[in-house]
């Protein structure tokens, strides 16, 4: 039986559609994740048993999520896609639903369990980006930086709506939380119908299958993948935005107070935050295709300098704000161009053997960053914060420079190498 390949042009449309789709997907993520984002150190300092555990909560966040990647990657490979996305949406209704009550409760350790729970909407949403990139075999870059991108708006409206309903109830922030749920909801929704071709079990054969995809060669043992120095220059591009955007994104409205700000402007900073997260979406992928990818990562590691440094010199309001936001744009450079990187490193088959071991190390550097912030929540705390952040950042950023070419380009999956 002769099996007919689609013509490129089709293969190039279905791709470029099933990024379209994602980009709502990435936005209902931020939405409801922007909340978390906003008010969990906020909340979690009023709740919390002693100051040291008010960032326990947000640092659950990542904790949870670096627990289940393996686990979602696996049934990525079982089950395609879309049921995962959809079933990963499902956790944030039941987070935003028992950190609701817990909030109504004053239930630290049960607002604890709701948080956590996000986490896996956030290990599963990690993998939009890999999904569209693996739909877009020839515009990777561009693909990863479009799905980011989706989180612009919801960065705008995330946090003012957090803020906005957070006195709709007669207990502070109750409704608020209720909104993850809410845009939990959505997000089940409209995962549940993408694509077709997301819902189709991906090939992702076990060593016992010989390591062997379908359509192409054999798997490369991981201590050959790992040896690939894009490979390990993406995932460390990747690790320096984790730690930092998370650790002065977690410390940050907590430190804001503490430097004498107001909770508006403390949710102000986060806002221009998470529009440097994501604004930058619009033209990173240009950037990409014209200087390539491990440039856009140092660039963004430079940017990731600036922020520490701002940090570190003042606790006015034009360094906190110079700072939060410098962080955002930082952080979506070394992810966008670090992404791409790893993307480029494997073929399909070679999946399972990347993914999530590159997931894991990025997410194990959120919690690092996560946990670190609650030691650093005070206005001494962010000038220290600030000079390790520009330290580490001034680190990565020589470590791409000194790297010539892009180097380690392997083939397209399921191609030759």
């Amino acid at each position: 039986m002769t099996i007919t390949e689609p013509a490129p042009s089709c293969v190039a449309a279905a791709g470029r559609r099933i990024t379209r789709r994602l980009v709502p997907a990435q936005a209902l993520y931020i939405i409801g994740s922007s909340v978390d984002l906003t008010l969990t150190g906020i909340v979690g300092s009023r709740l919390a048993p002693v100051p040291e555990l008010a960032t326990l909560p947000f640092s659950l966040i990542p904790i949870v999520a670096v627990s289940t990647t393996f686990l979602l990657s696996r049934w990525i490979g079982r089950r395609g896609y879309r049921r995962v996305f959809t079933a990963a949406a499902a956790f944030a209704i039941v987070a935003g639903t028992v950190s609701a009550t817990a909030v109504q409760l004053s239930q630290f350790w049960l607002f604890c369990v709701g948080t956590g729970l996000i986490g896996v909407y956030q290990a599963g949403a990690g993998y939009y980006r890999y999904a569209a990139a693996e739909a877009n075999p020839d515009e990777r870059a561009r693909a990863v930086s479009t799905v980011l991108a989706g989180g612009l708006v919801a960065a705008l409206l995330g946090p003012f709506l957090a803020t906005a309903v957070s006195g709709l109830t007669a207990t502070p922030f109750v409704a608020s939380y209720l909104l993850v749920a809410v845009f939990g909801a959505l997000a089940c929704v409209w995962n549940a119908s993408l694509p077709a071709a997301l819902a189709r079990a991906v090939v992702q054969r076990m060593p016992s299958d010989e390591g062997r995809d379908d359509d192409g060669p054999a798997a490369r043992p991981r201590r050959v993948l790992w040896r690939q120095p894009v490979l390990l220059l993406g995932v460390a591009s990747g690790a320096l935005a984790a730690v930092a955007m998370t650790a002065m994104m977690t410390a940050g409205p907590i430190a804001g107070i503490a430097m004498g700000h107001t909770e508006s402007d403390a949710a102000l900073a986060v806002q221009l935050h998470m529009v440097g997260m994501f604004a930058p979406g619009f033209i990173v992928a240009r950037w990409i295709g014209r200087i390539g990818e491990r440039r856009v990562a140092a660039i963004g590691a430079v940017i990731i300098v600036g922020a520490g440094i701002a940090a570190a010199v003042s606790t006015q309001m034009w360094a906190f704000l110079i700072a939060m936001t410098a962080v955002g744009v930082g952080w979506n450079l070394a992810s966008s161009g670090g992404s791409a990187m790893v993307t480029m490193a494997y073929r399909r088959a070679e999946r399972g053997r990347v993914q999530p071991i590159a997931e894991i190390v990025t997410t194990a550097f959120q919690v690092a960053g996560s946990l670190s912030a609650g030691l650093l929540a005070t206005a001494a705390g962010w000038h220290a914060l600030g000079i390790a952040v520009a330290v580490l950042a001034v680190v990565v950023s020589a470590v791409l420079v000194v790297r010539h070419g892009r180097g380690g380009r392997c083939a397209e999956p399921g191609g030759a190498a």
